[in-house]
């Protein structure tokens, strides 16, 4: 599941805000266009070919989709937005319970530093509100040389 201790903490750190951010939007029931605390959540796999990068995004339409990669292929950036305005319209009273966020989000991917990439046939599909995002990972080339095995000289 996690390749390591470190991919372990990371994860649970991400958990960790997600929730955090959630608890204080509901305590300070803030509106629902604060994009700070809406982050789509997301599942980062390896297959034996690719990393695959697995957005929730529903509600989301693709004309505001953004997937970007970091200079230093290190990093994906997912942004859009997901408005109410086509869904909902009603003008609301009062919340009894709120977890749909709508608003702006931006979400960072940090992927993993031990798998070689191939930025250039990076491809994402939409479809029934999961964005999914495929890199091809770069096989390593593996050379095996012979080395000749001499005799030594004898002069020597």
């Amino acid at each position: 599941m996690f390749k390591d201790y470190e991919d372990l903490i990371r994860q649970m750190e991400i958990e960790m805000q997600r929730c955090s951010a959630e608890a204080m939007r509901r305590l300070l029931e803030l509106p629902s266009n604060s994009h700070e605390f809406w982050l789509p959540k997301t599942d980062v796999y390896e297959t034996q070919n690719e990393l695959v990068i697995r957005a929730e995004i529903a509600g989301v339409a693709q004309e505001s989709l953004n997937v970007s990669l970091s200079g230093d292929q290190r990093t994906l950036s997912i942004r859009g937005a997901r408005t109410e305005k086509h869904i909902d319209d009603r003008k609301k009273i009062r919340y009894y319970q709120l977890e749909v966020y709508f608003g702006s989000f931006e979400r960072d991917i940090p992927l993993p530093h031990d798998v070689s990439i191939d930025a250039d046939r990076i491809s994402a599909t939409y479809r029934e509100g999961f964005l999914v995002v495929t890199i091809p990972k770069v096989g390593k080339v593996e050379i095996r040389r012979s080395v000749p095995i001499s005799e030594p000289d004898e002069e020597e």
